[in-house]
């Protein structure tokens, strides 16, 4: 089913109008800040979203139908995926009081309602990725008689063979279905690969991590979590500061375990000379983790160079913009990556089998999606380029990394995002846009994303904060759009007519 993105959408509309959307319209500048500020008006009207920030109303109904069930009172119920996930986030926080449940296919973490790790449990769900799928939560309670019915989703005998098979062949031919593993979501593929690679590198004695570029903010997260006191991140946010990676080579060399970064970056699009680090990296055995997701594995041929590919399919893949998943790819000619496989697929949430029906359904037009939006994109961004009202337009052929990009991923690959900045009123501009505004990218439909306001709103609010972003060359007024199937012609007047209002 085909949907649009362009149009005037309610307060937490779902797009698409399905239950376990992903996309979810905070149509007006007051909606965002007051989603982010957790506004009850604003809270009410939102049922479904971005898994990991919003918790899913079906998830949501089994909470209170456990609790119920169990008299649990004074006290925060925690669904996750496993057992083992729930533990780790028990110990990694030092979490006091803790009461650990089974239940069929998923466990309960309970805490106090008042306890100070609370908030430490919510982020580990949303960083780690590892909390249950909403379709699940939707199983468990049609089984427990709560609800009567549940979305329709075609069967077919090997879900997850069709989209390892179709992921594989996006990676190149030296890349079988063998070689991918499959996560709950992008964000739990990397936690779970990151745990793993931490633990290799200690028993080398390697205890610098290098994070290329301004990542996800649940990578910068995840990295940061996993690290003990005796390990360091380093950060190096902007392009320019790319250069460094030779000096930090130079004077650390076996000690540094290995290198995370985004081909190209979320949201600035750059991309690094991948060749001079897969270089470095092989001549002190550190890691090299390619996150190419902003652009798709497609577009982006990275896996000749990497240990370990990270990928979001919640982006690209699940098109249709209502099924979270994730994959790691590990090249066999990697034997660094190759010895952090079988650990790995013991910690990684497997995807739940609706959810894996669900992305069959959609992963047939993976590849015919990501050549419509190549054109799409170009043509917007040619637009937003010539426009007196654009600062900047961020994008994978951007002329700053355009030869390393496009040394990686030829000519007229861009994917389907651009990331712009405005010369005025963000608010106005926001407003007046009639277009899909929500987290996300990598579907059918046109969106828009506030990206700073979801991504970082926090930083914003605080002075250190600002100066951080700024920085990092990331203001807050940036909007990311992410292009769909949609004729441009469309989409362009849509554009010109909310900076008409900017």
């Amino acid at each position: 089913m085909k949907f649009s993105g362009l149009g005037k959408f309610a307060l937490g509309q779902a797009v698409p109008d399905r239950d376990h959307a992903v996309c979810v319209s905070l149509p007006t500048f007051r909606d965002l800040i007051g989603y982010e500020e957790k506004d009850n008006r604003v809270q009410s009207s939102v049922r479904t979203g971005y898994p990991r920030f919003v918790q899913h109303h079906r998830i949501g109904e089994t909470i209170r139908f456990l609790d119920l069930k169990e008299g649990t009172t004074g006290r925060r119920r925690f669904l996750f995926s496993n057992a083992q996930s729930c533990r780790q986030a028990v110990e990694i926080h030092s979490v006091a009081q803790a009461r650990i449940e089974e239940s069929e296919g998923f466990t309960s973490l309970l805490l106090p309602a008042e306890s100070a790790d609370v908030d430490s449990i919510t982020s580990f769900l949303q960083h780690s990725g590892s909390g249950i799928s909403s379709r699940k939560a939707e199983d468990f309670l049609l089984e427990a008689g709560e609800i009567n019915e549940r979305e329709e989703i075609s069967q077919d005998k090997n879900p997850e063979d069709k989209i390892a098979t179709v992921i594989a062949k996006a990676h190149g031919p030296e890349i079988s279905k063998e070689d991918v593993l499959l996560g709950s979501s992008g964000a739990n593929a990397f936690y779970s690969l990151f745990q793993t690679a931490c633990e290799n590198s200690r028993a080398k004695g390697k205890d610098l991590w290098i994070r290329l570029g301004w990542l996800y903010l649940d990578t910068i997260e995840v990295m940061d979590l996993l690290t003990n006191e005796k390990e360091q991140v380093i950060p190096l946010n902007r392009l320019e500061d790319f250069e460094r990676i030779e000096e930090l080579f130079k004077e650390h060399g076996e000690k540094i375990a290995g290198i995370v970064t985004e081909f190209p970056t979320n949201p600035l699009l750059q991309a690094c000379n991948l060749e001079k680090i897969r270089d470095l990296c092989s001549k002190t055995d550190s890691l090299l983790i390619v996150d190419p997701t902003m652009v798709s594995p497609k577009n982006a041929k990275v896996s000749r160079l990497a240990d370990v590919v990270v990928n979001s399919l919640t982006k690209y893949a699940g098109n249709e913009g209502d099924v979270m998943m994730g994959s790691l790819v590990f090249p066999q000619k990697s034997q660094l990556g190759r010895q952090l496989f079988e650990k790995t697929a013991g910690r990684i949430c497997p995807p739940f089998e609706r959810d894996l029906l669900r992305m069959a359904e959609q992963i047939e037009r993976y590849e015919n999606f990501i050549e419509t939006t190549n054109r799409s994109l170009i043509k917007i961004v040619d637009f937003l380029e010539r426009h007196e009202k654009i600062e900047n337009v961020h994008w994978a052929y951007q002329s700053a990394n355009k030869g390393t990009y496009e040394k990686v991923a030829g000519e007229n690959r861009p994917g389907c995002v651009a990331s712009f900045e405005l010369k005025g009123s963000f608010e106005s501009f926001y407003d007046r846009l009639e277009m899909l505004k929500s987290p996300s990218f990598g579907t059918q439909f046109t969106l828009c994303c506030p990206y700073v306001y979801l991504a970082h709103y926090k930083m914003i609010k605080s002075e250190n904060g600002r100066k951080s972003l700024a920085e990092a060359g990331l203001s807050h007024n940036l909007l990311r759009i992410s292009v769909g199937t949609e004729d441009t012609d469309q989409i362009t007047e849509v554009l010109k007519d909310a900076l008409s209002a900017s």
